[in-house]
């Protein structure tokens, strides 16, 4: 079996510079999606909770098979 030299890896000063650079604006997006969740999330809830829920707006609650086969619940 032939052998190789090993591989070398040589990183330079732009090269960390640059890593540096990609992972300064990876961070600063995430943060900049995580505040726009937030917001829209809190504009969400803020005009949820002003909203009336009425009878129509309510799902008719679904009976279970015990329900059903046991007769609980008949009208």
């Amino acid at each position: 079996m032939l052998r190789r030299a090993p591989t070398t890896i040589s990183l330079t000063a732009a090269d960390i510079e640059r890593y540096e650079a990609q992972r300064k604006q990876r961070l600063w997006q995430q943060q900049q999606q995580q505040q726009q969740q937030q917001s829209s999330s809190q504009s969400t809830i803020s005009s949820e909770s002003g909203k009336k829920v009425t009878s129509s707006d309510k799902k008719p609650r679904e009976k279970s098979a015990k329900d059903r086969i046991m007769g609980i619940g008949r009208q």
